[in-house]
């Protein structure tokens, strides 16, 4: 008995040590070493940097340190550890690397506990390290592999908790709770996570356990929304977006309930006709503007079938898997933002795994239905890891290419700034966490808005010093900040240029534009 519990602890680090071995290979192909070019990643380095120097959840890119809660704070505090000791943003996307080598290891070690073999589980964890949205994700400084990994991990200590013994002396249990706790922290769409576990209890006829699990993960909110409160920082902008008609053209104003409503299910029919299967589908090429059609919807049909086979191979977790696949389409069909598959990140290896399971289950039922064999080997499944290859060298291609030109002027301007002017000179531009992260000085954008002089009267009200007209490729700057400069040329008389784009740091007026618009200002 000895020997044979030896061969088989032998076989499972094995199996880990090759898991270990495919994130290894994987990640460091397709590592990116830049900075991100997405602008949330500099926010959260910013974020991460303020709990390090001391100065709490703050936004020190103002020069008041203003408290924030533009993100939870669970991501910046986990960056927080690494931020103490260096600046650099190497071992940063190194932690959300082992984020993903932690949840495809507890995946592995979740399906073999369900009754399928370690073959199976290494093939279906497996997948998830060679996901092309998943590795992207993984090697910039963003919050979607904590959040996966805290998901996980919830869904580990659900399965490790004892029916036999009281809940409430499972410490499994306050674990459980604590990690979707902490989901919720790290993003707002955690609340999916929350309503999958108490969706879980509830058709497991735990009503006692669901009841625990709401009183406790509502009694974990508690100190964020405190907090929230004692530092006048208002709701969630998630909550104001909502009805928001586009969030980049505030202009637009606001949605009634039916075009809400109608929003919802044009967005849900995204998720599931393109976005999911764009996403675990490498050789599928996915069209978001064109309508969907017929093909698609046959292809998602089939592919949510195979992946509801794999779901109920998990026999009560099914709920889990269930629930936290509504519930997350649900909290991303509400948004207004143009996300294609970017949120759906954090659910792919919950879907990855169970269209492997039911994969594996559709094809051993077919051989042994036309006799063929009595079983099938989980390793056949091994071929679709070459299917992968063509998109993850898509992505090396792409994260060992240099910065756009129009992003280098971008960066060299703010690197001038660094050089010559003081931390507290006040630059307004379009992506001003990105400008920050190479003038370490006070930045901010401009006002959204067609109304010229209201555009201008936010510089002033924002004590702007500089103003930087890029071609960055966002529509806001030739819309709003270009046609208030044109107008009002004496206001923004040319500091640098760069050429090939033209890109320009402008120096800022402010005592001219309060006395052409007489503004009010302040001195203080």
């Amino acid at each position: 008995m000895k020997d044979n519990s030896l061969v088989k602890d032998s076989k499972l680090l094995l199996y880990v040590a090759a898991l270990a071995i495919v994130f290894a290979v994987s990640f460091s192909y397709i590592f990116n070493s830049k900075l991100d070019l997405n602008g949330d990643n500099c926010e959260y380095y910013v974020l991460a940097t303020s709990i390090a120097g001391g100065h709490g959840y703050s936004d020190i890119t103002s020069e008041a340190h203003n408290p924030s809660n533009i993100f939870p704070p669970g991501y910046p505090l986990l960056m927080s550890v690494i931020r103490i000791f260096t600046d650099s943003i190497f071992p940063q996307k190194v932690l959300n690397g082992l984020f993903l080598l932690g949840s495809a290891l507890l995946f592995f070690f979740f399906v073999r506990k369900n009754k399928l073999s370690d073959s199976m589980a290494f093939v279906a964890s497996a997948i998830i390290l060679l996901n092309y949205q998943v590795l992207h994700f993984a090697t910039m400084m963003m919050s979607e592999m904590s959040f996966m990994f805290f998901t996980v991990l919830a869904l580990w200590f659900l399965y490790k908790m004892d029916d036999e013994k009281p809940f409430w002396k499972d410490v499994y249990f306050y674990l459980a709770i604590l990690s979707v706790a902490y989901c919720y922290h790290t993003r707002t769409q955690g609340i999916a996570m929350a309503a999958a576990v108490a969706g879980y209890f509830l058709f497991t006829k735990r009503w006692k356990q669901m009841l625990g699990f709401v009183a406790g993960f509502a009694l974990c909110l508690v100190p964020w929304m405190l907090r929230n409160n004692l530092a006048g920082t208002g709701q969630s902008r998630y909550v104001s977006m909502i009805a928001m008609s586009n969030p980049w053209r505030p202009e637009e104003g606001t949605l009634s309930f039916g075009e809400l409503l109608g929003r919802f299910f044009e967005t849900f029919k995204m998720l599931v006709t393109k976005a999911v299967p764009g996403s675990i589908l490498p050789y599928l090429s996915v069209d978001y503007s064109a309508a969907t059609t017929m093909g698609e919807w046959l292809l998602a049909i089939v592919l949510f079938a195979l992946i509801g086979i794999g779901m109920w191979r998990f026999g009560k977790f099914k709920y889990i898997f269930l629930f936290y696949t509504l519930a997350t389409f649900g909290v991303i069909s509400l948004f207004s933002t143009p996300s294609e598959n970017r949120y759906i990140t954090p659910l792919l290896p919950f879907l990855e795994v169970s269209l492997m399971v039911g994969l594996y289950t559709v094809l051993t039922m077919g051989v042994q239905r036309l006799k063929i064999a009595q079983s099938l080997s989980p390793w056949i499944l091994l071929v679709l890891v070459f299917f992968s290859y063509p998109k993850l060298e898509q992505l090396h291609a792409m994260n060992n290419m240099p910065f756009p030109p129009s992003y280098k002027n971008y960066f060299t301007i703010a690197e001038e700034v660094h050089k010559q002017l003081p931390s507290n000179t006040v630059v307004s531009s379009r992506k001003p966490m990105l400008f920050y992260m190479f003038s370490k000085t006070s930045v901010t954008n401009y006002l959204w808005t067609e109304d010229q002089e209201a555009l201008i009267k936010g510089l002033v009200d924002s004590k702007v010093d500089y103003v930087v007209l890029e071609q960055l490729g966002y529509s806001s700057t030739p819309r709003y900040l270009y046609p208030a400069i044109q107008n009002n040329p004496e206001l923004f008389p040319v500091v640098m240029h760069l050429p090939n784009p033209d890109t320009y740091l402008l120096k800022f007026e402010r005592e001219k534009a309060v006395e052409k618009f007489r503004y009010t200002i302040n001195h203080d």
